[in-house]
């Protein structure tokens, strides 16, 4: 009544199951493997163009924080990198950045505006992201670098630094740093200031000097007895000098006298921290370390 099968039959019958089970496997495994899109590499070989990503993404090793004011850093690579120096941004870097330590940062190479520099986009520890897709902050600013073939090498130097208030001590300055005739190309020379502040403007009204506001400070570069204020800063340069005294390093670069106090009742008045304020000049570069930073959109 029962039949007895033949063992040629029972092979037939497992490797039909063997082959069901094969391509039933295959079918599971049709579905493409996620890549990721940020590829690894040193900061020096992202930043000079060595490694090529898909839309400019790059992870990297979080870096040496060199200095951080609002949405911007200064970074430094770490070990044969450490002469790297590159922009890094992101929203509300300067509280955040210190968090950043052991972290991998996932960035994007971008190129406006100028200089280029990096857009923090992802953070990642221990292979768990923490962050992604975040957001570049909006109106952001960066300095302006200058090649140094834009930079007069043979410009001459002036000690402006040592211009008194005393009336003949004007009269040597106006002779020394301003244009002879209206109309004459303004003199630009080479000089370092050693002290520079950003403080409330001198000439405010008492009223004012209370309580002053962000748009009530002013930088002044600060000689051996008198200051002059510094006037026409790009807000790139501005985030330089703030980087400058944070540092401690001095203003070494181009500067351009606009203008000297007149009045000697008003030069004679000295201000704590300043001095006599005898005048307006303007930044037309400065430099750090082997790099030109452009201080005045005006400059000529």
């Amino acid at each position: 009544m029962f039949g007895v099968s033949s063992p040629r039959r029972w092979v037939s019958v497992l490797l039909l199951g063997l082959l069901a089970v094969t391509l039933f496997g295959l079918a599971g495994c049709g579905g493409k493997e996620e890549v990721d899109p940020y590829v690894y590499d040193s900061l020096r070989r992202i930043t000079r163009g060595d490694t090529l990503s898909t839309n400019f993404l790059f992870e990297i090793d979080a870096p040496v924080f060199e200095y951080v004011h609002g949405n911007v850093a200064l970074i430094r690579g770490r070990g044969t990198d450490e002469n790297i120096v590159e922009f890094l941004v992101a929203e509300d870097l300067e509280s955040k950045y210190q968090g950043l330590s052991g972290a991998l940062l996932g960035v994007q190479k971008t190129f406006t505006p100028q200089p280029t520099h990096l857009v923090l986009k992802r953070i990642k520890r221990g292979g768990v992201v923490e962050a992604d897709s975040l957001a570049a902050p909006k109106g952001y600013v960066l300095p302006t670098l200058l090649r140094s073939g834009a930079i007069d090498q043979e410009m001459p130097g002036a000690p402006i630094p040592k211009i008194g208030w005393q009336r003949t001590e004007m009269d040597e300055a106006r002779a020394t740093f301003l244009p002879e005739n209206e109309g004459d190309p303004a003199k630009t020379v080479k000089s370092a200031f050693a002290n520079f502040v950003y403080v409330p403007r001198h000439d405010l009204p008492d009223t004012v000097k209370a309580n002053p506001g962000p748009e009530d400070y002013a930088w002044y570069a600060v000689g051996d007895v008198c200051a002059l204020r510094l006037v026409e800063l790009t807000p790139g340069a501005e985030w330089m000098l703030h980087m400058f005294k944070a540092k401690d390093l001095p203003l070494v670069g181009a500067f351009t006298v606009l203008s000297l106090e007149e009045s000697f009742p008003k030069r004679r008045v000295e201000y704590e921290g300043l001095g006599h304020v005898v005048g307006t000049m303007r930044v037309d570069w400065f430099q750090y370390a082997n790099t030109y930073v452009e201080g005045a959109e005006t400059a000529e």
